[in-house]
Protein backbone atom coordinates (compact mmCIF):
# COMPACT_ATOMS: atom_id res chain seq x y z
CA UNK A 1 0.00 0.00 0.00
CA UNK A 2 1.71 3.79 -0.70
CA UNK A 3 1.05 6.46 0.72
CA UNK A 4 -1.80 9.27 -0.35
CA UNK A 5 -0.60 11.80 -1.69
CA UNK A 6 -1.00 15.02 0.32
CA UNK A 7 -1.89 18.70 -1.04
CA UNK A 8 1.04 19.89 0.94
CA UNK A 9 -0.71 23.74 1.46
CA UNK A 10 2.51 25.23 3.32
CA UNK A 11 4.70 25.43 0.70
CA UNK A 12 7.36 28.68 1.43
CA UNK A 13 6.17 31.53 -0.59
CA UNK A 14 7.98 34.92 -1.80
CA UNK A 15 6.95 37.43 0.72
CA UNK A 16 6.46 39.77 -2.17
CA UNK A 17 3.58 37.94 -3.92
CA UNK A 18 -0.20 39.13 -4.58
CA UNK A 19 -1.56 37.91 -1.81
CA UNK A 20 -5.08 39.73 -3.68
CA UNK A 21 -7.06 41.83 -1.09
CA UNK A 22 -6.65 44.28 1.53
CA UNK A 23 -7.06 41.78 4.34
CA UNK A 24 -4.84 39.16 3.31
CA UNK A 25 -1.53 40.93 3.92
CA UNK A 26 -1.50 39.98 7.21
CA UNK A 27 1.13 37.99 9.62
CA UNK A 28 0.58 34.89 11.84
CA UNK A 29 3.54 33.45 14.31
CA UNK A 30 3.00 30.46 15.58
CA UNK A 31 5.25 28.93 18.66
CA UNK A 32 6.07 24.94 19.00
CA UNK A 33 7.70 24.59 22.46
CA UNK A 34 8.86 20.75 21.67
CA UNK A 35 10.79 18.59 23.66
CA UNK A 36 14.35 18.72 22.08
CA UNK A 37 13.78 22.17 19.72
CA UNK A 38 11.61 25.28 20.04
CA UNK A 39 10.21 25.68 16.52
CA UNK A 40 8.07 28.94 15.11
CA UNK A 41 6.71 29.93 11.79
CA UNK A 42 5.24 33.16 10.49
CA UNK A 43 2.04 32.17 7.81
CA UNK A 44 0.19 35.01 6.40
CA UNK A 45 -3.47 34.55 6.56
CA UNK A 46 -3.64 32.44 3.79
CA UNK A 47 -2.09 30.11 5.32
CA UNK A 48 1.04 30.47 3.61
CA UNK A 49 4.57 29.63 5.03
CA UNK A 50 6.86 32.64 4.79
CA UNK A 51 9.54 31.74 7.45
CA UNK A 52 10.12 28.93 9.77
CA UNK A 53 12.83 29.12 12.36
CA UNK A 54 13.98 26.52 15.95
CA UNK A 55 16.33 26.82 18.31
CA UNK A 56 17.76 24.03 20.39
CA UNK A 57 16.78 23.77 24.30
CA UNK A 58 19.24 23.58 26.94
CA UNK A 59 18.98 20.92 30.05
CA UNK A 60 20.74 20.42 32.97
CA UNK A 61 20.99 17.71 34.61
CA UNK A 62 22.03 18.70 38.77
CA UNK A 63 21.43 14.87 39.74
CA UNK A 64 21.20 11.45 37.38
CA UNK A 65 17.33 11.55 37.65
CA UNK A 66 16.91 15.42 37.30
CA UNK A 67 16.24 17.16 34.02
CA UNK A 68 15.92 20.89 34.33
CA UNK A 69 16.00 24.11 31.96
CA UNK A 70 16.32 28.15 33.41
CA UNK A 71 13.41 29.91 33.28
CA UNK A 72 15.70 33.63 31.94
CA UNK A 73 17.40 31.76 29.40
CA UNK A 74 14.15 30.00 27.82
CA UNK A 75 12.75 33.72 28.08
CA UNK A 76 15.83 35.03 25.83
CA UNK A 77 15.62 31.69 23.61
CA UNK A 78 11.86 32.32 22.74
CA UNK A 79 12.50 36.28 22.23
CA UNK A 80 15.41 35.81 19.73
CA UNK A 81 13.36 33.46 18.16
CA UNK A 82 10.40 35.29 17.56
CA UNK A 83 12.46 38.46 16.73
CA UNK A 84 13.83 36.23 13.74
CA UNK A 85 9.96 35.42 12.68
CA UNK A 86 9.19 39.49 13.30
CA UNK A 87 11.98 40.14 10.81
CA UNK A 88 10.80 37.86 8.18
CA UNK A 89 7.82 39.50 8.28
CA UNK A 90 7.11 41.91 5.29
CA UNK A 91 4.63 43.58 7.87
CA UNK A 92 3.80 43.94 11.76
CA UNK A 93 2.87 40.71 13.05
CA UNK A 94 -0.88 40.92 13.80
CA UNK A 95 -0.86 37.80 16.16
CA UNK A 96 0.85 35.02 17.91
CA UNK A 97 0.45 32.11 19.81
CA UNK A 98 2.36 29.32 22.17
CA UNK A 99 1.77 25.40 21.59
CA UNK A 100 4.22 23.43 23.38
CA UNK A 101 4.67 19.83 24.71
CA UNK A 102 4.16 20.74 27.95
CA UNK A 103 3.44 19.15 31.57
CA UNK A 104 6.59 20.93 33.63
CA UNK A 105 6.61 23.14 36.92
CA UNK A 106 7.74 26.69 37.32
CA UNK A 107 7.65 28.26 40.64
CA UNK A 108 7.22 32.18 40.62
CA UNK A 109 6.94 34.72 42.76
CA UNK A 110 4.60 38.06 42.95
CA UNK A 111 6.57 40.05 39.97
CA UNK A 112 6.69 36.56 38.05
CA UNK A 113 10.59 36.01 38.41
CA UNK A 114 11.29 32.24 38.60
CA UNK A 115 12.17 30.73 41.79
CA UNK A 116 14.02 28.05 40.71
CA UNK A 117 14.83 25.86 37.55
CA UNK A 118 11.97 24.55 35.51
CA UNK A 119 11.23 20.82 35.74
CA UNK A 120 11.24 19.40 32.07
CA UNK A 121 8.39 16.56 31.82
CA UNK A 122 11.92 14.39 31.20
CA UNK A 123 12.59 14.58 34.73
CA UNK A 124 12.58 11.38 36.56
CA UNK A 125 12.85 12.28 40.51
CA UNK A 126 9.85 11.42 41.31
CA UNK A 127 9.28 7.94 39.28
CA UNK A 128 9.26 5.06 40.92
CA UNK A 129 9.17 6.16 44.67
CA UNK A 130 6.83 5.55 47.40
CA UNK A 131 3.86 8.19 46.86
CA UNK A 132 4.73 11.55 48.07
CA UNK A 133 2.63 12.98 50.72
CA UNK A 134 -0.34 14.47 49.33
CA UNK A 135 -0.91 12.05 46.49
CA UNK A 136 -1.41 9.04 48.89
CA UNK A 137 -4.32 7.40 48.23
CA UNK A 138 -4.74 8.31 44.62
CA UNK A 139 -5.01 5.94 41.45
CA UNK A 140 -3.76 6.30 38.22
CA UNK A 141 -7.45 5.15 36.92
CA UNK A 142 -8.57 8.12 39.00
CA UNK A 143 -6.95 10.82 38.01
CA UNK A 144 -7.30 10.10 34.30
CA UNK A 145 -11.49 10.10 34.90
CA UNK A 146 -10.82 13.58 36.31
CA UNK A 147 -7.67 14.71 34.57
CA UNK A 148 -7.90 13.30 31.50
CA UNK A 149 -4.41 12.16 32.23
CA UNK A 150 -3.44 9.39 34.19
CA UNK A 151 0.24 10.80 35.88
CA UNK A 152 0.88 10.40 39.17
CA UNK A 153 4.65 9.99 39.13
CA UNK A 154 5.72 12.54 36.83
CA UNK A 155 4.20 16.14 35.26
CA UNK A 156 2.70 18.84 37.17
CA UNK A 157 0.90 16.99 40.04
CA UNK A 158 3.74 14.87 41.35
CA UNK A 159 6.57 17.17 40.82
CA UNK A 160 4.61 19.62 42.99
CA UNK A 161 4.16 17.17 45.89
CA UNK A 162 8.17 16.46 45.43
CA UNK A 163 8.82 20.19 45.59
CA UNK A 164 6.68 20.47 48.81
CA UNK A 165 8.18 18.03 50.32
CA UNK A 166 12.10 18.54 49.18
CA UNK A 167 11.70 22.27 49.24
CA UNK A 168 9.11 23.26 51.19
CA UNK A 169 10.50 26.82 51.54
CA UNK A 170 10.39 28.03 47.87
CA UNK A 171 7.11 26.24 47.51
CA UNK A 172 5.54 28.45 50.61
CA UNK A 173 7.01 31.45 48.70
CA UNK A 174 5.63 31.09 45.58
CA UNK A 175 3.36 33.37 44.66
CA UNK A 176 2.33 31.67 40.79
CA UNK A 177 2.46 27.71 39.97
CA UNK A 178 2.83 27.52 36.28
CA UNK A 179 4.38 25.84 33.50
CA UNK A 180 6.50 27.34 30.51
CA UNK A 181 3.33 28.25 28.06
CA UNK A 182 1.86 30.47 30.82
CA UNK A 183 4.56 32.41 32.31
CA UNK A 184 5.59 33.45 28.37
CA UNK A 185 2.26 34.62 28.27
CA UNK A 186 2.62 36.78 31.39
CA UNK A 187 6.32 37.70 30.36
CA UNK A 188 4.63 38.77 27.02
CA UNK A 189 1.07 40.06 27.92
CA UNK A 190 1.57 40.84 31.52
CA UNK A 191 -1.77 38.09 32.08
CA UNK A 192 -1.33 34.79 33.77
CA UNK A 193 -3.76 32.47 31.68
CA UNK A 194 -3.67 28.68 30.93
CA UNK A 195 -5.44 26.98 28.21
CA UNK A 196 -7.69 23.78 28.89
CA UNK A 197 -5.59 21.72 26.43
CA UNK A 198 -2.41 22.96 28.05
CA UNK A 199 -3.89 22.62 31.57
CA UNK A 200 -4.59 18.86 31.05
CA UNK A 201 -0.76 18.46 31.00
CA UNK A 202 -0.95 19.99 34.84
CA UNK A 203 -2.84 17.51 36.31
CA UNK A 204 -4.95 19.47 38.24
CA UNK A 205 -7.52 20.81 35.71
CA UNK A 206 -11.12 19.24 36.04
CA UNK A 207 -11.36 18.51 32.65
CA UNK A 208 -15.32 18.48 32.48
CA UNK A 209 -15.93 21.50 34.65
CA UNK A 210 -13.32 23.22 33.18
CA UNK A 211 -11.87 24.35 36.12
CA UNK A 212 -8.60 24.16 39.24
CA UNK A 213 -10.18 20.24 40.80
CA UNK A 214 -10.44 21.72 44.17
CA UNK A 215 -9.49 18.32 46.01
CA UNK A 216 -6.25 18.02 44.18
CA UNK A 217 -4.98 21.77 45.03
CA UNK A 218 -5.91 20.92 49.31
CA UNK A 219 -3.94 17.70 48.81
CA UNK A 220 -1.21 20.06 47.44
CA UNK A 221 -1.72 23.07 49.71
CA UNK A 222 -2.35 25.51 46.62
CA UNK A 223 -4.69 28.59 46.50
CA UNK A 224 -6.51 28.93 42.85
CA UNK A 225 -5.27 32.26 43.33
CA UNK A 226 -1.65 30.63 42.17
CA UNK A 227 -2.85 29.51 39.29
CA UNK A 228 -3.52 30.65 35.97
CA UNK A 229 -6.95 31.66 34.44
CA UNK A 230 -8.61 28.86 32.25
CA UNK A 231 -9.69 29.31 29.19
CA UNK A 232 -10.33 27.89 25.76
CA UNK A 233 -7.74 27.87 22.92
CA UNK A 234 -7.50 30.61 20.57
CA UNK A 235 -8.95 32.93 22.73
CA UNK A 236 -7.58 36.42 22.69
CA UNK A 237 -5.41 37.32 25.55
CA UNK A 238 -4.76 41.10 25.41
CA UNK A 239 -1.71 42.79 23.56
CA UNK A 240 1.87 42.48 24.15
CA UNK A 241 3.78 44.91 27.03
CA UNK A 242 6.46 47.40 25.70
CA UNK A 243 8.83 45.62 27.35
CA UNK A 244 7.81 42.15 25.83
CA UNK A 245 7.86 44.50 22.07
CA UNK A 246 11.24 45.87 22.68
CA UNK A 247 12.67 42.08 23.82
CA UNK A 248 10.94 40.35 20.45
CA UNK A 249 11.06 42.93 17.61
CA UNK A 250 7.18 42.88 17.65
CA UNK A 251 4.60 45.81 18.11
CA UNK A 252 2.67 46.44 20.68
CA UNK A 253 -0.11 46.16 19.21
CA UNK A 254 0.69 42.48 18.44
CA UNK A 255 -1.99 40.57 19.81
CA UNK A 256 -1.10 37.30 21.80
CA UNK A 257 -4.09 33.99 21.91
CA UNK A 258 -3.91 30.77 23.57
CA UNK A 259 -2.33 27.82 22.09
CA UNK A 260 -2.84 24.16 23.15
CA UNK A 261 -0.52 20.77 23.84
CA UNK A 262 1.56 20.01 21.00
CA UNK A 263 -0.46 17.18 19.02
CA UNK A 264 -3.74 19.28 19.39
CA UNK A 265 -2.29 21.84 17.70
CA UNK A 266 -1.09 20.12 14.98
CA UNK A 267 -4.47 18.16 14.22
CA UNK A 268 -5.73 21.46 13.80
CA UNK A 269 -2.86 22.23 11.30
CA UNK A 270 -3.32 19.22 8.60
CA UNK A 271 -7.30 19.11 9.25
CA UNK A 272 -7.77 16.15 11.38
CA UNK A 273 -10.74 17.70 12.85
CA UNK A 274 -13.81 14.73 12.64
CA UNK A 275 -14.07 11.81 14.71
CA UNK A 276 -12.44 8.39 12.71
CA UNK A 277 -9.42 10.78 11.57
CA UNK A 278 -5.80 10.08 13.14
CA UNK A 279 -2.96 11.85 13.14
CA UNK A 280 0.71 10.43 13.36
CA UNK A 281 2.68 12.71 14.93
CA UNK A 282 6.27 11.46 14.91
CA UNK A 283 9.29 12.85 16.96
CA UNK A 284 11.20 11.94 20.22
CA UNK A 285 7.82 9.85 20.54
CA UNK A 286 5.69 8.74 18.09
CA UNK A 287 2.08 9.78 19.26
CA UNK A 288 -1.11 8.66 17.65
CA UNK A 289 -4.25 11.87 17.94
CA UNK A 290 -7.77 10.68 17.28
CA UNK A 291 -10.43 12.83 17.50
CA UNK A 292 -14.05 11.31 18.69
CA UNK A 293 -17.26 12.46 20.03
CA UNK A 294 -17.28 9.57 23.03
CA UNK A 295 -14.90 10.83 25.98
CA UNK A 296 -15.60 7.46 27.91
CA UNK A 297 -14.58 5.51 25.30
CA UNK A 298 -11.39 6.82 24.74
CA UNK A 299 -10.78 6.84 28.84
CA UNK A 300 -12.40 3.50 28.72
CA UNK A 301 -9.44 2.53 25.64
CA UNK A 302 -6.59 4.32 28.34
CA UNK A 303 -5.76 7.15 26.10
CA UNK A 304 -4.58 10.31 26.91
CA UNK A 305 -7.19 12.60 26.48
CA UNK A 306 -7.84 16.06 25.37
CA UNK A 307 -10.26 18.74 25.49
CA UNK A 308 -9.37 19.41 21.56
CA UNK A 309 -13.07 20.94 20.04
CA UNK A 310 -15.39 19.98 22.71
CA UNK A 311 -15.50 23.38 24.16
CA UNK A 312 -17.27 24.26 20.44
CA UNK A 313 -19.68 21.01 20.41
CA UNK A 314 -16.99 18.92 18.62
CA UNK A 315 -14.99 16.29 19.20
CA UNK A 316 -12.50 15.13 22.18
CA UNK A 317 -9.37 13.57 21.39
CA UNK A 318 -7.30 10.74 22.26
CA UNK A 319 -3.64 9.81 22.33
CA UNK A 320 -1.61 7.03 22.48
CA UNK A 321 2.33 7.01 23.01
CA UNK A 322 5.00 5.14 21.37
CA UNK A 323 7.11 7.06 23.66
CA UNK A 324 10.97 7.87 23.40
CA UNK A 325 11.88 5.64 19.98
CA UNK A 326 13.47 9.07 18.78
CA UNK A 327 16.82 8.49 20.63
CA UNK A 328 17.13 4.75 20.39
CA UNK A 329 16.69 5.23 16.89
CA UNK A 330 19.17 8.14 16.85
CA UNK A 331 21.70 5.41 18.21
CA UNK A 332 21.38 2.68 15.47
CA UNK A 333 21.95 5.34 13.22
CA UNK A 334 24.76 6.65 14.66
CA UNK A 335 26.65 3.50 15.71
CA UNK A 336 25.74 1.07 12.82
CA UNK A 337 23.31 3.01 9.93
CA UNK A 338 24.96 5.80 9.09
CA UNK A 339 28.19 6.45 11.69
CA UNK A 340 29.99 9.59 10.97
CA UNK A 341 27.50 11.05 8.82
CA UNK A 342 25.29 14.03 9.87
CA UNK A 343 22.39 16.04 8.44
CA UNK A 344 21.03 15.53 5.36
CA UNK A 345 23.31 13.03 4.10
CA UNK A 346 23.08 10.79 7.44
CA UNK A 347 19.23 10.68 7.07
CA UNK A 348 19.70 10.54 2.76
CA UNK A 349 22.01 7.04 3.86
CA UNK A 350 19.16 6.08 6.17
CA UNK A 351 16.86 6.10 3.17
CA UNK A 352 18.98 4.57 0.65
CA UNK A 353 20.00 1.78 2.80
CA UNK A 354 16.78 1.16 3.89
CA UNK A 355 15.06 1.06 0.24
CA UNK A 356 17.48 -1.94 -0.68
CA UNK A 357 16.70 -4.48 1.85
CA UNK A 358 13.57 -6.57 1.64
CA UNK A 359 10.75 -6.17 3.15
CA UNK A 360 10.58 -8.23 6.42
CA UNK A 361 14.21 -7.32 6.96
CA UNK A 362 14.79 -11.14 6.11
CA UNK A 363 13.46 -11.96 9.72
CA UNK A 364 15.47 -9.12 11.72
CA UNK A 365 13.65 -7.41 14.25
CA UNK A 366 14.77 -4.72 16.64
CA UNK A 367 13.09 -3.55 19.74
CA UNK A 368 13.29 -0.23 19.97
CA UNK A 369 11.39 -0.11 23.52
CA UNK A 370 14.90 -2.17 24.81
CA UNK A 371 18.24 -0.40 25.35
CA UNK A 372 20.69 -0.01 21.62
CA UNK A 373 22.82 -3.00 21.60
CA UNK A 374 24.72 -3.34 18.45
CA UNK A 375 23.40 -5.62 16.03
CA UNK A 376 25.26 -8.42 13.87
CA UNK A 377 23.35 -8.18 10.45
CA UNK A 378 24.24 -5.36 7.12
CA UNK A 379 23.40 -2.26 7.80
CA UNK A 380 20.11 -2.30 5.24
CA UNK A 381 18.46 -4.89 6.78
CA UNK A 382 18.89 -2.69 10.21
CA UNK A 383 18.02 0.07 9.09
CA UNK A 384 14.38 -1.27 7.20
CA UNK A 385 14.23 -3.39 10.53
CA UNK A 386 14.28 0.03 12.23
CA UNK A 387 11.90 1.85 10.01
CA UNK A 388 9.42 -1.89 10.36
CA UNK A 389 10.00 -1.75 14.03
CA UNK A 390 8.42 1.81 15.05
CA UNK A 391 5.87 0.97 12.36
CA UNK A 392 5.10 -2.14 14.30
CA UNK A 393 4.33 -0.53 17.45
CA UNK A 394 2.08 2.31 16.18
CA UNK A 395 0.13 -0.80 14.91
CA UNK A 396 -0.16 -2.62 18.09
CA UNK A 397 -1.83 0.48 19.39
CA UNK A 398 -4.34 0.70 16.64
CA UNK A 399 -5.48 -3.09 16.37
CA UNK A 400 -6.19 -2.79 20.33
CA UNK A 401 -8.13 0.22 19.55
CA UNK A 402 -9.97 -1.66 16.32
CA UNK A 403 -10.49 -3.80 18.84
CA UNK A 404 -12.70 -1.34 20.96
CA UNK A 405 -14.56 -0.21 17.96
CA UNK A 406 -12.08 2.33 16.86
CA UNK A 407 -11.87 2.94 12.96
CA UNK A 408 -9.81 4.48 10.52
CA UNK A 409 -8.90 3.74 6.98
CA UNK A 410 -6.66 6.90 6.50
CA UNK A 411 -4.03 8.55 8.72
CA UNK A 412 -1.95 11.82 8.10
CA UNK A 413 1.80 11.42 9.38
CA UNK A 414 3.78 14.79 10.58
CA UNK A 415 7.46 15.26 11.63
CA UNK A 416 10.58 14.05 10.35
CA UNK A 417 10.37 10.39 9.30
CA UNK A 418 7.29 11.91 7.47
CA UNK A 419 10.38 13.81 4.91
CA UNK A 420 11.65 10.02 4.08
CA UNK A 421 10.23 8.88 0.85
CA UNK A 422 9.97 5.09 2.13
CA UNK A 423 8.88 5.41 5.75
CA UNK A 424 5.65 6.86 5.39
CA UNK A 425 5.51 3.66 2.51
CA UNK A 426 6.22 1.15 5.01
CA UNK A 427 3.80 3.11 7.74
CA UNK A 428 1.06 2.20 5.41
CA UNK A 429 1.78 -1.29 4.89
CA UNK A 430 2.62 -2.17 8.08
CA UNK A 431 -0.86 -0.52 9.31
CA UNK A 432 -3.08 -0.68 6.38
CA UNK A 433 -3.87 3.00 6.81
CA UNK A 434 -3.30 5.38 3.38
CA UNK A 435 -1.11 7.70 5.05
CA UNK A 436 -0.85 11.39 3.61
CA UNK A 437 2.07 13.32 4.52
CA UNK A 438 1.77 17.09 5.72
CA UNK A 439 4.50 19.85 6.92
CA UNK A 440 7.23 18.99 9.64
CA UNK A 441 5.68 22.40 11.22
CA UNK A 442 2.54 20.67 12.18
CA UNK A 443 2.65 22.36 15.64
CA UNK A 444 3.69 25.67 15.09
CA UNK A 445 1.36 25.98 12.16
CA UNK A 446 -1.48 25.26 14.88
CA UNK A 447 -0.62 27.49 16.86
CA UNK A 448 -0.49 30.51 14.01
CA UNK A 449 -3.90 29.20 13.36
CA UNK A 450 -5.06 29.74 16.75
CA UNK A 451 -3.29 32.83 16.62
CA UNK A 452 -5.88 33.95 13.68
CA UNK A 453 -8.62 32.44 15.57
CA UNK A 454 -8.04 34.76 18.20
CA UNK A 455 -7.24 37.81 16.58
CA UNK A 456 -10.28 37.46 14.20
CA UNK A 457 -8.95 36.80 10.74
CA UNK A 458 -10.19 32.85 10.79
CA UNK A 459 -13.44 31.96 12.31
CA UNK A 460 -12.43 28.76 13.93
CA UNK A 461 -10.21 25.77 12.71
CA UNK A 462 -12.82 24.66 9.72
CA UNK A 463 -12.59 27.92 8.31
CA UNK A 464 -8.59 28.61 8.73
CA UNK A 465 -8.43 24.88 6.83
CA UNK A 466 -10.77 25.67 3.94
CA UNK A 467 -8.79 29.30 3.54
CA UNK A 468 -5.83 27.27 3.60
CA UNK A 469 -6.75 24.62 0.92
CA UNK A 470 -7.94 27.30 -0.90
CA UNK A 471 -4.57 28.84 -1.09
CA UNK A 472 -2.50 26.11 -1.42
CA UNK A 473 -4.79 25.37 -4.72
CA UNK A 474 -4.00 28.56 -6.02
CA UNK A 475 -1.09 28.25 -4.97
CA UNK A 476 -0.31 25.08 -7.33
CA UNK A 477 -2.39 26.65 -10.50
CA UNK A 478 0.04 29.61 -10.46
CA UNK A 479 3.35 27.26 -10.41
CA UNK A 480 1.89 25.24 -12.89
CA UNK A 481 0.91 28.23 -15.56
CA UNK A 482 4.67 29.15 -14.72
CA UNK A 483 5.73 25.96 -15.87
CA UNK A 484 3.50 26.03 -18.98
CA UNK A 485 5.29 29.54 -19.83
CA UNK A 486 8.63 28.26 -19.19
Amino acid sequence: MKPADSAQPFEPVNPAADSGGATQNGYLIGLDLGTSALKGVLLDVRGRLRHAAERKVHYRRPAPDQVVYEAENHWHTVCGLLRELSDAAPEPVQALAISGASGNTLLADDTGRALRPVISWLDQRTVGNQPLPGLDGLTAAAVRRVTGWPCLDRFPLAQLAWLRTHDPETYRAAAHVCMNTDWLIFRLTGHWIMDHSTATTFILQNQVARCWHTPYLERLGLRETQLSRLTGSGEAIGSLTAEAAAATGLSIDTQVATGAFDHPSAARAVGVLEAGQLLLSCGTSWVGFLPSNDRDALLDAELLCDPFLSEQGGPWAGMFSVPAIGPVIDWYLDHQIAPGLSGAARLQRFDTLAALAADGANGLRIDLHAPPAKVDAEPERIARAVMESAARAVNTHLERLRQRGFRFCQAVMVGGPGNSPIWPSIVADVTGLDIAVESVHAGAMGAAILAGIGSGCFANEHAARAIMESSAKSLNKSHSSEARRS
